[in-house]
């Protein structure tokens, strides 16, 4: 499938909190110089890859922060299917990658247009706009290997070493311009006047010439290991610089990234040195990239109608893709009958797959049938206990049963595994308060938005929940420690 199919579907990112007031302040004052602030902001020296300037714990704090930050502004894709996705394909490049920190975070931003970033301390985020441009796994997997070799080689933290004075104003015009980049598709007007004022932090944000053919290499190397095809990187980068011609608006990606026929030539050159060999895709990427599709189409009808025209065009993964994404689209159309129909083709295909289990999960609490539902859930989640996406599906169908209780016993194990995890706290504290748990539902809420940087009402949460606990000292010891917790992020970095 090309980019063009995507045309009859409206590309309209989901409503973004527009903080175009601390945008321009960021780029003000980031062209005007260090302003008082962020002048008082430490941020240590990060060194090279080799520099024992900073502790790997002191740049794992930096990037949380950072991403806390970006969380407070943007929108984010809440589908725990996309969020695993992203995650399980990054910890199967990142063994490869030459990274030697595994702590790794992962952030979908909810906009349409095409970026990725890698930051220090382990984050590592897309837009939801990058399923739309590339056309198959080994695409959007050279995208996420070339930012895994950022990070394990600092390339951010050796540019900000070269002038040590600017690490915080970098670091914010950082936030600033991927903020800018994920808003531009809803208000182009305002994201163009920002981005002329950024425009000369953009330039010191860049990665250089070095740097991104350094990136190139051990990315090339990272899918090669992986198996996956290495040649996808420069197809990826190629279909970039097409896409980039159709439009004067320069997608953040690029920006940042900057791209070159010779740096294209000079990857296309390292690909075919790897080998020829049989490569093997997973249709999961093509589900995701259906999901993504459905997520930001005019509506289910028209993408129905696009789903059906890839649907009929052949046998492929691609085509199977589609034939998932009619499903869901149907389901939420009311068109059940087709729903059933093409789900039953997908579950001979694939009777165990995940994301096929969910979308008949789906189709059943659409067809009223509720008791099915909950039981194909338990069964499947007894077979898989602890998955991220069939856990949350569970849990929000036993939430809509008023099975509270039940809910409530799946989210805390989620989020054993995943406490970061904004979307699990925010949901956990909405169960408790129905259950009438006072104090649990004072400590969710504070993870909840300590993890959106909102800290100071975090910090007044945990007192709410420390005064009404019912003095158990292990509890009480675990408020506290969370408290502690909170106020060292509160006077740590600030972005």
């Amino acid at each position: 499938m090309i980019l063009n199919d995507l045309l009859p579907l409206k590309h309209r990112p989901r409503p973004i909190r527009r903080p175009w007031g601390i945008i321009l302040f960021l780029c003000i004052t980031l062209l005007a110089g260090a302003s008082p602030s962020y002048a008082q902001s430490e941020l240590p020296e990060l060194g090279n890859r080799t520099s024992s300037l900073v502790s790997t714990d002191k740049e794992y704090e930096l990037g949380r922060a950072w991403l806390r930050s970006l969380r407070s502004q943007l929108p984010t894709l809440e589908d725990p299917l996309i969020q695993d996705y992203v995650k399980d394909l990054a910890y199967r490049l990142a063994p490869n990658s030459q990274l030697e920190d595994p702590r790794l975070e992962f952030v979908v931003v909810d906009s349409n247009s095409l970026n990725a970033f890698a930051v220090p301390g382990g984050i590592i985020g897309v837009n939801g706009g990058l399923f739309l441009h590339a056309q198959s796994e080994a695409q959007f997997a050279s995208v996420i290997a070339h930012e895994l070799a950022h990070l394990s080689q600092r390339h951010f933290a050796r540019r900000l070493e070269r002038n040590q004075r600017n690490q915080p104003l970098a670091m914010a015009g950082l936030l600033a311009s991927i903020i800018v980049a994920a808003a531009a598709g809803s208000d182009a007007g305002m994201a163009a006047i920002a981005t002329t004022q950024a425009y000369n932090i953009q330039q010191q944000l860049n990665y250089s010439r070095e740097n991104e053919q350094e990136a190139d290499r051990i990315g090339l190397a990272t899918l090669a290991a992986s198996g996956i095809d290495p040649r996808a990187m420069p197809e990826m980068f190629e279909a970039m610089l097409r896409s980039n011609r159709f439009g004067q608006y320069v997608p953040e990606y690029l920006r940042t990234h900057p791209l070159s026929q010779s740096r294209i030539a000079d990857a296309r050159n390292r690909a075919e040195q790897y080998p020829p060999r049989a490569y093997r895709e997973d249709v999961e990427y093509y589900f995701m990239k259906s999901r993504v599709m459905l997520h930001y189409s005019e509506s289910s009808d028209a993408a129905r109608n696009l789903f059906k025209s890839i649907m009929d065009s052949g046998e492929s993964l691609t085509s199977r893709g589609a034939q998932y994404g009619y499903v869901l689209a149907s389901i939420q159309a009311g068109k059940l009958e087709d729903a059933e129909r093409e789900l039953n083709k997908l579950l001979k295909l694939y009777p165990n797959r995940i994301s096929i289990l969910i979308a008949q999960a789906e189709l059943l609490e659409a067809q009223g049938k509720q008791s099915e539902n909950l039981a194909l859930l338990a069964k499947h989640y007894g077979l898989n206990p602890g998955n991220n996406s069939l856990g949350q599906t569970y849990a929000n169908s036993l939430i809509r049963a008023g099975q509270d209780q039940q809910a409530e016993r799946i989210l805390q194990t989620l989020l054993q595994k995943n406490p970061n995890n904004p979307y699990l706290w925010r949901t956990l504290s909405e169960v408790q308060g129905r259950l009438g748990n006072i104090v649990a539902v004072h400590q969710a809420q504070a993870e909840y938005l300590f993890l959106t940087n909102d800290i100071e009402a975090a910090l007044n949460q945990l007192q709410q929940a420390l005064r009404k606990s019912s003095g158990s000292f292990q509890q009480n010891a675990l408020i506290q420690k969370r408290l502690d917790d909170f106020f060292r992020a509160k006077e740590g970095f600030k972005f």
